[in-house]
């Protein structure tokens, strides 16, 4: 029995999109019952994205251990 195209695309799709979530997956951050917190301090320091204050944050904690960022 054929597959059909529509079937294929869809299938595709399904594959593309699950490369994809694991791809990103590999760089997630675990917050855990700290969200809150990070989202508070993402706000008051005026980042919209988390990951600016990530960079922010890392970029902070390289000047102050003394290595160049």
């Amino acid at each position: 029995m054929a597959s059909s195209p529509a079937g294929d695309v869809s299938c595709r799709r399904r594959e593309k999109r699950r490369q994809l979530d694991a791809r990103r997956s590999k760089c997630r951050i675990r917050l855990g019952g700290h969200m809150e917190q990070w989202c508070l301090l993402k706000e008051r320091l005026g980042f919209s994205l988390h990951s600016q204050l990530a960079k922010f944050l890392l970029d902070r904690f390289l000047t102050l251990a003394g290595r160049p960022v």
